[in-house]
C-alpha cells in the first residue's frame, strides 16, 4: 500500500508499508526538496531546528536508516573520514546504473550526476580490466560551478 503525505512542496509519497511519525515526514520532505541532492545528517538537524522541530541526530540516524531500508534514501559514504550522505530516491526512475557523484574539492558540494557517457566507461572497465564499478561509489573531484564563477569573479 502507498500511503501519500500533503506537504508544502508538493506531495510526498510513501513507497513502504510502515507508517510514519511527523519526525519522519519532515525529514523526507526536507530531503526530497533538497537541491543540493546528498544531505547529511548535520544539515538535516540544523534545518529542523531552522524550523522550531529540534530533533537529535541519533534520532535522525534511525529514520535515515529506516527509510534506506525502505527504498526512499540511498547512504553513501565517501571515505573513513567523513560521515554519510543520504539522498531521497523515492519514485526516482531512470538508469541508475549510469549515475557518478562530483564533489567541489573547495566547497565540498556533493552532486548526483546522471551521464549515458559514463555507461561506456564502466562497460570499458568491466571488459577490458575486469572490474565492475560501482556507479553509486565513483567520485569525481573537482571545482564546482559555482566556485569556478566566484574564482573567475575575483579576477
Amino acid at each position: 500500500m502507498k500511503m501519500v503525505f500533503k506537504t508544502e512542496g508538493g506531495t510526498l509519497m510513501n513507497y513502504s508499508n510502515s507508517y510514519h511519525t511527523k519526525q519522519q515526514q519532515a525529514i523526507l520532505e526536507y530531503m526530497e526538496n533538497s537541491t543540493d541532492g546528498y544531505v547529511t545528517v548535520n544539515q538535516i538537524a540544523k534545518h529542523l531546528k531552522e524550523q522550531g522541530r529540534s530533533v537529535g541526530t541519533t534520532t535522525i540516524y534511525r529514520h535515515l536508516d529506516k527509510f534506506q531500508k525502505e527504498g526512499i534514501v540511498q547512504k553513501i559514504v565517501l571515505d573513513g573520514n567523513s560521515g554519510a550522505y543520504y539522498q531521497y530516491i523515492a519514485g526516482e526512475s531512470g538508469n541508475k546504473d549510469c549515475q557518478f557523484l562530483l564533489k567541489c574539492e573547495n566547497c565540498g558540494e556533493i552532486t548526483n550526476m546522471g551521464c549515458s557517457h559514463m555507461q561506456e566507461l564502466y562497460m570499458h572497465v568491466l571488459e577490458e580490466h575486469n572490474f565492475n564499478v560501482n556507479p553509486h561509489r565513483t567520485m569525481f573531484y573537482g571545482v564546482c560551478g559555482k566556485c569556478l564563477c566566484k574564482k573567475h569573479d575575483l579576477f
